[in-house]
């Protein structure tokens, strides 16, 4: 009987010691993983090992502060070495040329050709690196200069790497791959205000500008939602480029346009840009931009497009998009009297092209989705609101309302829409 037990304790003893051996061989393991990547050939440190000579970053690779970076536009390879005080002290970028030497510093201030350019301004297919030195915040060392933006320190040094990189893919590249790849990263990035504002201060602005003339739909549409999604929200990139007349450009583009899904996008990009913007604003009557809209939503059918019409109208006109401290004169007129503003007549335009699109003259609904209609009328509550007089309604409104007052009762998730519908009928004095 003793034999049984010692055997039985033996026998726990020693799936006890196999059970803590195989956990803290288990463990060893981990930590030796989570300090190496590996991949099907080889693993290696997951913190780059610098050392005096340049050596390739692998992906995925995290990159300590302090150590002199560059990258090869035409590979997207990363390199890096212990920072040499005698190459360069400071921590500006600096531009290589195929030989490893420094461009000259004069040769990369504005208005100075940069990457890739030949004297005659057409692009070489090799570009230049760009060295990078990284400093202690592990962030980008050039600082955005502007009197209303605070950088934010924040954002790591790989990410202006690759904004870099995208730029510089853009000017030289011809590859649709590589520009929709480079399009989709700046996409990310300029949702941040700091590469929206770096974007809008250098070339990268005038290079995603020149896309929109491109041959590819796909390359078109991308183009424009990285110029709306860099301006939005972001008045000190919105004044940035004033002076490459957006408005009048992206304006063009729509009315020269035949893909209906690239003037949802420029549409996007359009109204980005002038959304609480007076200047903006300003450009669209100079060019005669709610009339030229008109033209092209009384010629296209899509209900998307003339929904992201109505709420670029709705916008326009909101006084309530306007920055505070801006120049609200043209916001401030009394009852918008027609001898002062002179876009009262293309208002009632938009008031009747909005109805007609909701309805036939018997009241009767016209084949639109639900989110298209209630921008629609919500465009027209707007106008009403703002230019009532230019804005009357159309044959059979009353019925449609009314009709459409009865299909969203009982219904919890159109109550928004009702409260839309019966603020319109007290508008119209329905």
């Amino acid at each position: 009987m003793l034999a049984k037990i010692l055997t039985k304790k033996l026998l726990y003893v020693s799936f006890t010691s196999l059970f803590l051996v195989l956990f803290l061989f288990l463990f060893a393991f981990s930590l030796e993983t989570n300090n190496e990547i590996c991949n099907e050939n080889e693993c290696f440190p997951r913190v780059f090992v610098a050392t005096e000579e340049f050596q390739e970053v692998r992906e995925g690779q995290e990159i300590p502060p302090g150590l002199h970076v560059k990258i090869d536009f035409n590979t997207g390879k990363k390199h890096a070495k212990i920072l040499d005080p005698n190459d360069h002290e400071s921590s500006e970028v600096i531009i290589i040329n195929e030989d490893g030497d420094p461009i000259d510093q004069e040769e990369i201030e504005p208005g100075h050709k940069i990457i890739g350019d030949t004297s005659d301004g057409s692009k070489e297919n090799k570009g230049p690196s760009l060295n990078f030195h990284q400093d202690s915040k592990d962030n980008f060392s050039l600082p955005i200069i502007t009197s209303r933006h605070k950088e934010n320190i924040r954002i790591p040094s790989s990410d202006h790497i690759q904004f870099e990189l995208y730029i510089s893919q853009l000017q030289n590249s011809s590859s649709l791959q590589v520009l929709v790849s480079a399009l989709d990263g700046l996409e990310d990035l300029v949702h941040e205000l700091d590469f929206g504002i770096k974007l809008a201060k250098g070339q990268g602005i005038i290079s995603i500008l020149s896309l929109l003339d491109h041959d590819s739909a796909q390359i078109k549409k991308k183009a424009a939602i990285v110029i709306g999604t860099a301006m939005q929200n972001n008045p000190t990139a919105q004044d940035d480029v004033k002076h490459l007349r957006i408005v009048s450009r992206l304006l063009d583009r729509l009315s020269n346009e035949t893909d209906v899904k690239v003037s949802i996008r420029l549409i996007y990009a359009l109204s980005s840009i002038v959304r609480g913007n007076q200047n903006a604003i300003q450009s669209i009557k100079d060019n005669n931009g709610l009339q030229r809209l008109s033209v092209l939503y009384g010629n296209r059918s899509n209900n998307e497009f003339r929904a992201k019409c109505a709420l670029f109208v709705t916008d326009f006109i909101d006084p309530n998009m306007i920055e505070i401290g801006q120049n609200t004169v043209f916001f401030e007129q009394d009852q918008y009297d027609v001898t002062i503003d002179p876009i009262t007549d293309i208002i009632e335009v938009w008031c009747k092209q909005f109805q007609d699109t909701l309805f036939d003259d018997k009241g009767n609904s016209n084949e639109v989705d639900f989110d298209s209609k209630e921008k629609i009328l919500r465009g027209i509550s707007m106008i009403k609101s703002q230019y009532s007089s230019s804005c009357t309604s159309q044959s059979g409104f009353k019925k449609w309302l009314i009709r459409e007052g009865v299909v969203t009762i009982g219904e919890d998730y159109l109550e928004d829409y009702f409260r839309l519908i019966d603020q319109v009928q007290t508008q119209f004095g329905f």
